[in-house]
């Protein structure tokens, strides 16, 4: 999947840019050159996508593209492709985006509902495995016989 996310490129004291993400205050870096500056932002929106998929509950911002750029800023449109169903959540937060227990998680994984890898003593439960999961949710209640 391509994220596009807006980046304020700032002339700074040694001659290069300095880049802040709008919608991620954690998102910053340089660079020498423009081109430099923006491939490099590429490289920090690629790991903080990847760190609010895999280790926050919250979903990723909306990007906010009407801020307000002073004279002598760049505003840039950064867009990486990053696949987040290959990527791995912890059992916990496979949970909260399932809105189950973390031991109904593991009884999904162990009867094969849910696709996982063990990492030490940790389990990590595919994106895909999850979203494949809230797209086919069983319905609620007993289910009937076909007696």
């Amino acid at each position: 999947m391509r994220y596009t996310y807006p980046a304020l490129l700032t002339p700074n004291e040694l001659g290069g840019y300095s880049v802040q993400f709008v919608d991620f205050p954690e998102g910053y870096t340089d660079g020498d050159t423009i081109d430099d500056a923006v491939d490099m932002a590429a490289e920090v929106l690629e790991l903080l996508v990847v760190d609010y998929v895999e280790r926050r509950r919250a979903a990723l911002p909306k990007p906010t593209w009407n801020a307000n750029v002073a004279p002598g800023n760049l505003l840039a449109a950064v867009s990486v492709e990053a696949n987040v169903d290959t990527m791995l959540v912890p059992s916990k937060q496979a949970a909260s985006m399932l809105g189950v227990s973390n031991a109904r998680v593991r009884q999904m994984i162990l009867s094969g509902q849910l696709a996982s890898k063990k990492r030490g003593r940790d389990n990590y439960v595919y994106v895909w495995s999850i979203n494949a999961r809230k797209a086919a949710a069983p319905k609620a209640g007993r289910p009937r016989s076909t007696a």
